[in-house]
This record gives C-alpha cells, sequence and structure tokens, in this order.
C-alpha cells in the first residue's frame, strides 16, 4: 500500500525528517514514461500483476486496486497538516513537546549504537534540529550499519531545518557515495532535490544528475526499490517517476539535449517484460502523459461555470499575457481550496507584469459530498472544469500547476507546495526562471 506508507512518511517528514524515509511528495514535480503519450481520454492498458489472475480481468478491475483509488482522496487530504482536527494536532503538538523536552535532557554522548540513533530521532520528532544532527552524525561514525541510512536521513533534514543547505547537499552527497542505493536513500535523495527544486537553486538538476546512474540500475532491475535495513519501499511506479526528475529539471533549465539523454536512458532501463500492478501503471503512463506536454500549446478548453457570481464570465484565455498558471484540483481537495485566495492575490499582485493564475476546479464521478463541496467554493475566483479536461494534464495528485508562455507553450507541470503562490514563493520563482526577468515580488505591491 505505497500511497499509505508515503502518506506517513510525508506527514512525519513535515514536522520532521526523522522517520526512515524521507518525505517524498513534498513539492514533487511529476516526470515520465517510455510508451508514448496515452489519449487523456483513454484508461491506462494495465497488466495483469499474477499469473493466477483471471487473463480478462484488468488489474484496475481488482479490490486491492479499486481499494488504492477509493483511499485516494484520503490519503492526499491527510498529508496536509491543515486538514487535521483540532484534537489531532493537540496529540501531534504535545507528542513533539514531550520528544523535546526528553531530548534537552539527553546528552549524545551517554549513548551508543540503537540508542543513539533513537536519540537522534526523537530530537528530529522534536524539531530539536542541533541535537538530533550531533546524534546522527555521532551515529555515522560508529560505522553501524542497521540506520546508516536513516541517520544520513535525520542529518540532511535537521540542516535542511537549521538552513545550513551547504552541509545539507554536501551530507546528501555523502550518503550516495557511500552507502548502497536502497529506498532510504533514494527517499532522502528526493527529499533534497524538491527541497532545491522549490527554492529555485540550480543544485537540483546537478543532485540528479549525479543519483542518475544510480537509481537508472535500480529501475533497470523491473522490481520495487527496497531498504537493505528496514521495512520502506519504493514501488515501480515511483521509482521511475523519481529517476525522471532530472529530466524534468533539465527542461526547465532549458537544458533540452540534455533532458532527452535522461529520458532515453530511463525508457531503456525500464525491462520490456516487466509485470506491473495497475497503480505503478497508471503513474508511469500519467508521468510519460505530463512529461510529454511540455513545449506543447495548451489548447482551450471549456470551462463550465465561474463560481463568483451566477453571472460571473466562465471563459478564460490560454496564451494571454506574459505568463499564465494554472492550479487543477478535485472539489474534495481541502488544502487545495485553502490555496484560491493565494492564487487570486497573486493575479492582482502580478497584474503589471501581465502573470496571470487561475483555479480549475472539477468534481470526480462517483464523489458523494459533491454539493457541499461546491457550496463551499460560491463566491471564490475558482472556474469549474470538467473531470475529461483534468485527466488531459495527468491530474492524480493535487494540487497539479501548470504553466504556460506568453504563446500558450506549457514550460513547467508539477505538484505544487500549498504556499506556492505567497509572496516570492515558488510559483514567482518557476515564472523567474521560465520568462528570464525579474519578478516584482507581491511585497514590493501596494
Amino acid at each position: 500500500m505505497r500511497r499509505r506508507k508515503l502518506l506517513r512518511y510525508a506527514v512525519l517528514g513535515t514536522v520532521a525528517l526523522a522517520c526512515g524515509a524521507a518525505a517524498c511528495r513534498a513539492n514533487a514535480q511529476v516526470v515520465p514514461d517510455p510508451s508514448p503519450a496515452p489519449s487523456a481520454t483513454e484508461p491506462p492498458n494495465p497488466q495483469s500483476h499474477s499469473p493466477s489472475a483471471d487473463p480478462t480481468r484488468s488489474d484496475a478491475q481488482l479490490p486491492g486496486a479499486i481499494y488504492e483509488q477509493a483511499m485516494h482522496p484520503l490519503d492526499i487530504v491527510r498529508q496536509s497538516l491543515d486538514n487535521w482536527s483540532d484534537s489531532e494536532l493537540a496529540a501531534l503538538h504535545l507528542g513533539m513537546k514531550m520528544a523535546h523536552d526528553a531530548c534537552d535532557k539527553m546528552d549524545p554522548d551517554d549513548y551508543t549504537k540503537d540508542d543513539l540513533y533513537d536519540l537522534a530521532h526523537l530530537c528530529a520528532f522534536g524539531q530539536d534540529w542541533n541535537p538530533a544532527n550531533t546524534a546522527a552524525q555521532r551515529y555515522l561514525r560508529s560505522k553501524a550499519p542497521e540506520h546508516r541510512a536513516q541517520a544520513y536521513a535525520i542529518s540532511i533534514g535537521a540542516f535542511v531545518r537549521m538552513d545550513a543547505i551547504d552541509l545539507a547537499l554536501a551530507t546528501t552527497r555523502e550518503m550516495l557515495e557511500y552507502q548502497p542505493y536502497d529506498a532510504e536513500v533514494a527517499y532522502a535523495v528526493r527529499y533534497m532535490k524538491d527541497f532545491l527544486e522549490s527554492a529555485g537553486d540550480p543544485e537540483a538538476l546537478n543532485l540528479a544528475s549525479e543519483e542518475h546512474s544510480r537509481i537508472i540500475d535500480a529501475l533497470s532491475k523491473g522490481t520495487p526499490l527496497k531498504a537493505i535495513h528496514g521495512d520502506a519501499v519504493v514501488s515501480t511506479g515511483l521509482l521511475y517517476e523519481t529517476a525522471m526528475k532530472a529530466a524534468f529539471f533539465a527542461r526547465y533549465a532549458g537544458e533540452d539535449a540534455q533532458a532527452a539523454t535522461y529520458l532515453g536512458d530511463v525508457e531503456r532501463a525500464l525491462p520490456q517484460n516487466t509485470t506491473l500492478t495497475a497503480e505503478d501503471r497508471q503513474e508511469i503512463d500519467n508521468v510519460s502523459l505530463q512529461y510529454h506536454l511540455l513545449g506543447t500549446k495548451l489548447d482551450p478548453f471549456p470551462v463550465a461555470r465561474s463560481y463568483k457570481s451566477a453571472t460571473a464570465r466562465a471563459k478564460l484565455e490560454t496564451d494571454s499575457g506574459a505568463a499564465s498558471a494554472f492550479v487543477v484540483f478535485p472539489d474534495w481537495c481541502v488544502q487545495c481550496k485553502k490555496m484560491i485566495p493565494a492564487i487570486a492575490q497573486f493575479g492582482i499582485a502580478n497584474a503589471a507584469n501581465q502573470y496571470y493564475a487561475y483555479a480549475l476546479v472539477f468534481h470526480q464521478a462517483g464523489e458523494t459530498s459533491a454539493a457541499d463541496s461546491q457550496r463551499e467554493l460560491l463566491g471564490t475566483d475558482a472556474l469549474e472544469i470538467s473531470e475529461e479536461t483534468a485527466r488531459t494534464f495527468g491530474a492524480t495528485d493535487y494540487p497539479l500547476g501548470i504553466v504556460v508562455d506568453h504563446a500558450g507553450i506549457i514550460r513547467f507541470i508539477g505538484i505544487l507546495p500549498n504556499d506556492a503562490f505567497n509572496a516570492g514563493g515558488y510559483m514567482e520563482r518557476v515564472i523567474k526562471r521560465m520568462v528570464g526577468s525579474q519578478v516584482r515580488s507581491a511585497h514590493s505591491l501596494p
């Protein structure tokens, strides 16, 4: 059950990178597949994952696959602490305070082996970053193998939280050089790549390039990547997506030839006879679709309504202004809906630059709470699109951002952090990189 494992890591990674595999959904950019991009209106072509399975029944019809689909909305909503209940947040904060208070009373010199690693884990959960890093580094120097990759992950996260990005990057590179490439290492490197990308740091591409040969080798085995010590697993679909980050980052940097090389490596790495689950197949197909959308023109698509008012204009242009950002999500995505005011403010603040932003909401077939969800949207600047339109973007994780240039050419597509449209945030950095000019921060506007 990959999504729920990732949810556990993502939630805990929000408060501390201390829970084994690093949070890998944060600011994740989506990535491609060896096969040609499928029609967005056609379902994936899953393969049977069990020799005993009924050959007339696709993986997508099996109970396990349906269960994963049914759990997906809950997983997405639970990834954001903003959606936790007051009692859940109170319990979390209580646990963090207990961990912080205990950490403050303990000296890493007093512990060895597993106890030393447990101290690093405890301090990280309590967000006591200096002792967390000290304990993790001492564990690494002890040469104990059992929690070595996890200790590297704790140290990387601690350095990031202390704003020592150079040290976090150096530690990531040290881990890549000296640790066997397993699931724990893959998650920790992905965390660092995503952090660097969201910060607009070109080292994201450099790190992805350094990891590339290792992840290509893992992908070529045609099986999920497992942790040497521990239970972390990177599914084939997620391994493929993670491998393609180098291609995405190269495209964003304007290095199209290098991106094509990375793409070719990934296409060749996945064995043709690999048996994939429906979930892996869908992930690969959607990543492929999104990658192949880069550099293509975003054709006009229908808008069913504006939620602003009954008389508001339900239409948008896909090639107006210097840049346009479209944020796609279903109406059950609570944290996505909370972004709507910031999306609207981004457009207002950047009107002089002709940077526009649109929240595009769709109703997912089979959802029972549609009426309540849509009532919450009334009076907002959101526009309604069809589920079919959302599928043309390979949208399965949210909020999905698409950014086009003045000609309507897609220059970016990927999952956005919840604060992407804040002044000086990720969206400004994406557009800066795309247009190659200075973006005026909303902080400087009246």
